[in-house]
């Protein structure tokens, strides 16, 4: 269990890492640009930063649940901004620009609420969230991140074909990170998970669904912007919650109950997928698309 704790400590240490280089590397203003200036945009922010919050922290509250399962929904909840949904996105059909948009501002605000919005949840969550000390979420989450982000977006002024050249290993190795590190939390956390019970799972489904009904509803009338915010406001930052939870010995709880959130988050979110992608069938019109020759970030 030892080895597996490390394996866990060395991933989560690498792909904070990786999530600031591919997020700086996909930084590109034209992109950015044509996603802020959407009337969505706004929207988005305010159900990512604001609404998804509340409904998490409402949730944990109202239902009977266990300190560290509340811990987790609302831990992930404040954490904005994954990356990986622009890929969900473009399966959907969704608004990549208005997405992009989204997960790169989302990523820096999460970063920069961090301190407040960790003081917070050490206040509603006192049992399971202790909020580390400022230097060690500067050293383990803050630099970290912002460092290769800054520097992804250098490389990308210097030289694109570089550039994009190493964004692809950089985005493939952060999701097998993500992967490899959820299972394993999973298995080192299955002494906790075995006393999980079933309103737990509930909340997460409810918080999971709500989040993706939130985002839809702010879209309209444009289904690929319902899209795009539906996935966004689901998709929180696992990376960021990963690596607060590793940060201190009585947040490491957390963590096998954060492997299984994404595991449960993954499963209820397929009945909207589906339903949308049949919806945006039927519809016609809508959200733009990346130009062409341009790749979405994963």
């Amino acid at each position: 269990m030892h080895v597996v704790q490390a394996i866990i400590g060395l991933l989560l240490s690498g792909f904070i890492l990786a999530l600031g280089l591919t997020q700086g590397l996909a930084w590109h203003l034209e992109d950015l640009g044509r996603g802020v200036r959407q009337p969505a945009f706004k929207r988005g922010l305010w159900v990512s930063l604001v609404a998804v919050p509340v409904l998490a922290v409402f949730v944990a509250k109202v239902l009977p649940l266990q300190p560290v399962a509340a811990g987790v929904i609302a831990l992930m909840a404040f954490c904005p901004g994954l990356p990986m949904s622009l890929n969900v996105v473009h399966q959907q059909k969704g608004n990549l620009p208005l997405a992009l948009a989204l997960s790169v501002t989302l990523s820096l605000i999460a970063i920069m609420l961090m301190p407040f919005s960790l003081a917070v949840l050490g206040v509603l969550f006192p049992v399971a969230i202790q909020p580390p000390s400022y230097g060690v979420l500067l050293s383990k989450v803050i630099l970290p991140f912002l460092v290769p982000f800054a520097l992804g977006i250098g490389l990308q002024k210097l030289s694109p074909v570089w550039a994009r050249r190493l964004l692809k290993p950089a985005k493939v190795f952060f999701n097998v990170a993500l992967g490899v590190a959820a299972l394993l939390m999973i298995v080192a956390g299955i002494p906790l998970l075995k006393h999980l019970h079933f309103w737990g799972f509930v909340a997460m489904v409810l918080v999971t669904l709500g989040s993706a009904a939130l985002g839809h509803l702010a879209g309209r009338p444009r289904p690929q912007d319902s899209t795009a915010l539906a996935i966004s406001a689901v998709f929180g930052n696992p990376a960021f919650a990963f690596c607060l939870g590793g940060s201190t010995y009585p947040m490491r709880s957390l963590l096998g109950v954060m492997g299984l959130y994404l595991l449960v988050r993954t499963l209820a979110l397929l009945p909207y997928q589906i339903w949308n992608k049949r919806h945006l069938t039927s519809e016609r019109g809508g959200g733009t698309s990346l130009p062409a020759g341009r790749r979405a970030p994963a």
